[in-house]
């Protein structure tokens, strides 16, 4: 009983939140399509007070996307385990088999008083979230898909695309314009994320990968601006410099690629430092996140996490959210994976409406990324 009195209370939020939707979006509804976040629960437990939380967010409109994860790190950091027995564990968060999968999509979609971005990191070899172990098809990872032809890349992704498609996820944050320049950087080379040290076999595969993402009518995102491969830290731990290791040849992709990207191409900027741009970190960097536009590129931008330590640790939530947007983020990504809160993307909406009305954040720069999200939905089934 108390939980079909819930789902009607749901049912006329959404249909209140429909009708003013309609009418003129406010600052509250704008900014909640900048917003994407990862949350706890896989749709089988109807009392999840977790997943309650995802969906009144989603219903209120106070964010426009949500990102996928097999794993919930948060609670494997909870335990205080040694990291490698904490990793034989299950620390289940959205994912357990296709059928599931489907059903917890469908049922997100059908609360969104528009469409829902429903994303994944799905790269392929060490960065896939639809395992092999929950009934999914493996995929392999850009240096070994390098290692082949390119018609066999497009292939590969294409197929992936529709699957992902079937199981009702419309983005996928692949493939990687990093180019392998140090084969220990821990977040790429080490990882076999990169496709190639040769920035031409990079374009080329990325295209490729891109293109058959496309055809299948999948978002995807050429990650991570301005090229990430040189680092010798994680950003997801802390401040990554690559001021003195970055290669002027790693914009080779960008150039070629952004100028003569498809409709369903977005672009995710990295938390990175390099002081021959800015001394921000990219993703608060107008004069950096600038560059992607002058390369011809007028499609949404990205943050890479935004709970990663280079930038949760440094800027403060508030801080990062006002310099994140008014660098030239279009959506804001918070995988609330590291750490966990559930009503993570409630708290960042209040927080862009609140910098808003205080005139830290102008409300043009909103209506500017609200009509590019806007514009990229409507290619999305």
């Amino acid at each position: 009983m108390k939980n079909s009195r819930f789902l009607i209370t749901l049912v006329f939020i959404a249909m209140f939140v429909g009708v003013y939707h309609f009418s003129s979006p406010s600052v509250e509804v704008m900014a909640g399509q900048m917003i994407m976040t990862g949350f706890h629960g896989d749709g089988t437990n109807l009392n999840d007070e977790n997943f309650n939380a995802i969906q009144e967010q989603i219903i209120r409109g106070q964010i426009g996307g949500v990102i996928l994860f097999d794993v919930d790190i948060s609670g494997l950091l909870a335990t205080g385990m040694d990291m490698t027995e904490a990793k034989k564990q299950i620390f289940s968060s959205n994912i357990k088999n296709p059928e599931q999968i489907k059903k917890l999509t469908q049922q997100l979609q059908s609360i969104a008083p528009k469409k829902l971005f429903i994303a994944i990191d799905q790269e392929g070899g060490e960065i896939q979230r639809l395992k092999p172990e929950h009934g999914f098809a493996p995929i392999p990872s850009h240096k070994e898909l390098a290692m082949g032809d390119v018609k066999a890349t497009y292939e590969t992704a294409y197929d992936l695309g529709q699957r992902l498609s079937k199981l009702g996820i419309n983005v996928d944050f692949a493939p990687l314009l990093d180019v392998d320049v140090n084969p220990e950087s821990p977040a790429i080379g080490a990882k076999n994320r990169s496709f190639s040290p040769d920035p031409e076999i990079v374009t080329e595969f990325a295209n490729a990968f891109a293109s058959g993402l496309a055809d299948a009518k999948i978002i995807y995102s050429y990650k991570h601006f301005p090229g990430h491969g040189s680092a010798g830290t994680d950003t997801h731990a802390g401040l990554t410099d690559i001021t003195n290791t970055y290669q002027d040849y790693e914009l080779t992709p960008w150039k070629k690629l952004l100028k003569k990207s498809s409709p369903f191409a977005t672009v995710m900027v990295a938390h990175v430092i390099n002081n021959k741009f800015d001394t921000l970190p990219v993703s608060l960097s107008k004069k950096t996140i600038q560059m992607i536009r002058d390369m011809g590129f007028n499609g949404v931008i990205v943050s890479d996490d935004m709970d990663m330590g280079a930038i949760a640790n440094e800027y403060g939530i508030e801080k990062s959210i006002e310099m994140a947007i008014n660098a030239g983020n279009d959506i804001l990504v918070f995988g609330n994976n590291l750490t966990f809160d559930k009503n993570r993307g409630r708290d960042v909406n209040e927080t862009i409406v609140k910098l808003v009305k205080n005139g830290k954040i102008k409300k043009s720069r909103i209506k500017e990324s609200y009509r590019r999200i806007m514009k990229l939905k409507a290619k999305v089934r």
